[in-house]
């Protein structure tokens, strides 16, 4: 379900409640200062998405984003540009029956696939702790296997959240990842994620898009307003002609 106040998202694994509300990247910048990273699984993120490949209802990344804007607006400015193209913060509190965690969550893409980034906050700071050097789960809080078994929940409920928000057609769209020569979104009425080999046709691609749609930077405007008319009303719009 989602709290109003400020969309709280709340999801439920076995007696665990995960609740998360989005960050501005200055909140995020004040409490990632008194957090540590975690080091988190990355082969077994990486065996999900090699198991999805051939499905074609997989969280792709024109998928992921327009989901994630819808639960929780318009993506962070704050992104490496060559490497990727959106970025959401967030606060997660990790709710047991006995006992309460506050982490840090960021969602984003990089070189085309979806990243789940952890910081542990620590309530009595940083003093003393190497803020940037990865840290192992404290297994007695949020063990490994438990953050593996949050990874599959979050990944499998942005996937299934496909079903509701993709029934309807959307404005067309498009964004780029320079470093892996992606370009994915929106058109006639499908999405589209698309990897090229060669420079120069990546550059053709990018600008038979922009001839078609404008570029990039003015397709964002246009997302923009219509993200505000959607924060304001609470509905989804449809594509105008």
């Amino acid at each position: 379900m989602v709290d109003t106040k400020r969309h709280c998202l709340i999801l439920h694994q076995a007696a665990t409640k995960f609740h998360f509300w989005r960050l501005s990247e200055d909140e995020f910048r004040q409490l990632r200062s008194r957090s540590v990273p975690i080091r988190t699984d990355g082969m077994f993120l990486l065996q999900i998405m090699l198991s999805e490949r051939n499905n074609p209802n997989r969280l792709t990344l024109p998928k992921a984003l327009l989901i994630l804007e819808r639960l929780f607006g318009k993506s962070s400015d704050w992104i490496d540009d060559w490497k990727g193209s959106f970025s959401f913060p967030l606060l997660m509190k990790i709710q047991k029956p006995d006992s309460a965690f506050f982490y840090l969550l960021r969602i984003e893409d990089h070189r085309g696939s979806l990243e789940y980034r952890l910081y542990r906050v620590l309530e009595d700071g940083t003093a003393g702790v190497d803020a940037y050097m990865f840290q192992s789960p404290v297994e007695s809080e949020f063990s490994n296997q438990e953050i593996n078994e949050f990874i599959s929940l979050v990944h499998g409920f942005l996937t299934d959240a496909i079903y509701f928000f993709c029934k309807q057609q959307f404005e067309p769209f498009f964004k780029r990842i320079d470093s892996n020569h992606i370009l994915y979104g929106y058109r006639d009425g499908a999405f589209f994620e698309e990897e090229i080999d060669s420079p120069e046709d990546y550059q053709a691609a990018v600008r038979t898009l922009e001839e078609r749609f404008g570029s990039a930077e003015q397709m964002a405007q246009k997302q923009d307003v219509q993200l505000l008319l959607h924060s304001i009303t609470g509905e989804l719009l449809e594509e105008r002609s």
